[in-house]
């Protein structure tokens, strides 16, 4: 099925853009999987990537100058001396679904990876995450909860209120508010998952506070309710000293008061609670919570002592009301 712009089958995005394409006459199962294929022409200098990518999301890029293989059903193209493949997604940045009920959508804000380029992290980022699990709960619950859109809205390595520049982590989460979570169509509830990025590079609870107090009242004024996730342990990962340890124990003292009755809700989720254990060998009074690494499906740490693995996502996903991600009553 040919996708176009303006009814034409080709576009030229503009330098730093972005544009959506006509609506799509497809129907799409619940969990179903989407192949899309794109020709470039002239010269490409840099192409905007989303690295990391999870099971669900693969590319695969034919050799340079080697022609148009859109309508190939062959992988021969994509195979052998100049072709790329793997966990990433360049150039189609989300895909809107709509739903013939408008039923409402749920909006990841985190994707819970730490530092994946960094020596030292052996974060598998091909693992699936929170968002994933979430909507597979819901496609595969029992309970008669509504099958609501969940939208991933996380970026590797980003921070709450700092920009990253080009570079891994890009804008942070209050700068493309508007850009990833505003603008999607039928949002009505966010989970936050982030903040364990910010603390292990260094900033402190009161920043991180700060800026996820102001994120939860743009939430709230635009009439979106919100649900934060605690911050993960992280003893044993080497920026995690003592006190930045402390910096997270303490936002997770500002992230469990957060309960707000008033439409839209604000509650949350003890994410530390579901995957840490003590660890016996730390020194500090009390003893320092880490990452369990017990046999599967108990094993939540990575190996880096900080990036998750896929049990530890869907144990955390495991632990959410399904019926708190929809709308107010």
């Amino acid at each position: 099925m040919d996708v176009t712009f303006g009814g034409a089958k080709s576009v030229v995005i503009p330098e730093g853009g972005e544009l959506y394409s006509d609506p799509i006459p497809l129907t799409v199962a619940p969990r179903g999987v989407i192949t899309t294929s794109i020709h470039l022409v002239n010269q490409v200098n840099y192409l905007v990537m989303h690295p990391w990518a999870a099971t669900d999301t693969v590319g695969y890029v034919s050799a340079v100058g080697s022609g148009d293989h859109t309508t190939d059903t062959a992988n021969t193209a994509f195979t052998g001396t100049g072709t790329e493949s793997g966990r990433f997604a360049d150039i189609l940045t989300g895909v809107d679904v709509t739903t013939t009920d408008h039923r409402p959508t749920v909006s990841v804000l985190g994707d819970g990876l730490v530092n994946t380029r960094t020596a030292g992290t052996t974060a598998g980022y091909t693992n699936s995450r929170f968002n994933q699990w979430l909507a597979y709960r819901l496609v595969n619950n029992a309970d008669g909860i509504p099958v609501y859109g969940v939208v991933a809205s996380g970026i590797e390595n980003n921070y709450l209120g700092t920009d990253q520049g080009a570079g891994a982590g890009g804008r942070a989460a209050l700068t493309r508010l508007d850009r990833d979570v505003l603008s999607v169509p039928g949002i009505r509830t966010v989970v936050v998952t982030q903040g364990l990025e910010d603390i292990v590079a260094g900033h402190d609870d009161v920043d991180i506070d700060n800026a996820l107090g102001l994120l939860r009242d743009q939430l709230k004024g635009w009439g979106i309710k919100v649900v934060f996730t605690t911050l993960t342990p992280c003893d044993g990962y080497s920026p995690c000293t003592a006190a930045v340890d402390q910096n997270r124990i303490d936002t997770n003292t500002w992230i469990t008061d957060q309960l707000d009755f008033t439409s839209p809700t604000v509650s949350y989720v003890d994410a530390e609670s579901v995957v840490a254990v003590t660890d016996t060998a730390s020194t500090a009074d009390p003893q320092a919570l880490k990452l369990g690494n017990d046999t599967a499906p108990a094993d939540f740490d990575s190996g880096d002592h900080v990036n998750l693995t896929t049990d530890g996502y869907q144990a955390i996903s495991d632990s959410f009301d399904l019926a708190s991600l929809g709308p107010d009553a």
